[in-house]
């Protein structure tokens, strides 16, 4: 086979790899949601889970003093606390390569005051008058950007959560 046309090429397989790196970002939210023994790939492939590196998927790490996030917090922009937002994903991509739109500049290209290598919080902005969150537009942060206002599950035994 004679490729002429070389730049399409490299154009698909970039992709073709943004679109495998977002079904291996599912896969793993899968697996940190429901162990990896419940997890199957669809394609045959092997899921590949990395030893504990002291990470973890709320964005901390053991010993660090932030608190940690959970999807459904209420969370601000400490840039810009007017607005509440909900928290919708904990992506596990860093800041430095989760790219806002295909080739586009990376949440840590946007945000150069904050680390290159936090996890990114996918959010959106729901309105009082909202009566579904369903297709509202999601947007990515930097974890060490966003403080939590109010938490909608209970870390602690306790009432609501509350530390």
């Amino acid at each position: 086979m004679i490729v002429r046309d070389h730049e399409h090429v490299a154009k698909r397989a970039e992709q073709l790899e943004r679109e495998a790196a977002r079904e291996m970002r599912k896969l793993a939210e899968a697996h940190a949601v429901a162990g990896p023994e419940h997890v199957d790939g669809t394609d045959g492939s092997e899921i590949i889970v990395a030893g504990d590196d002291g990470l973890r998927a709320d964005g901390g790490e053991p010993g660090e003093d932030r608190e940690p996030i959970d999807v459904g917090n209420h969370v601000q922009d400490r840039e810009d606390p007017d607005a509440t937002m909900v928290v919708v994903n904990l992506d596990t991509l860093r800041a430095d390569a989760y790219e806002l739109e295909d080739g586009g500049p990376t949440v840590a290209d946007v945000n150069p005051q904050y680390p290159e290598t936090d996890d990114v919080v996918e959010v959106i902005y729901p309105q009082r008058t909202d009566l579904t969150l369903e297709g509202k537009e999601t947007y990515a942060f930097p974890r060490e950007r966003l403080e939590v206002v109010a938490r909608v599950h209970d870390r602690d035994g306790g009432d609501g959560g509350e530390k």
